[in-house]
């Protein structure tokens, strides 16, 4: 079988590709992006739609700048 390429600029990131782009740990990821419904489930492999999860980060934390 081959080994999956991950693609860095797509817009469904696995779980561990997300929390490295965003630099936050797993389960902090999997609670914001519950939050603003970013999590997209492809079988039984688990995606980040990451604009939607950038869109929310920016609306929502940096609202104190």
């Amino acid at each position: 079988m081959r080994r999956l390429q991950n693609n860095e600029l797509g817009r469904f990131q696995p779980v561990q590709g997300a929390c490295a782009q965003v630099n936050v740990s797993c389960n902090t990821l999997m609670k914001i992006a519950s939050g603003c419904n970013a999590i997209v489930r492809f079988g039984r492999s688990v995606r980040i739609d990451m604009p939607v999860l950038y869109k929310h980060i920016d609306m929502t934390y940096r609202a104190g700048e």
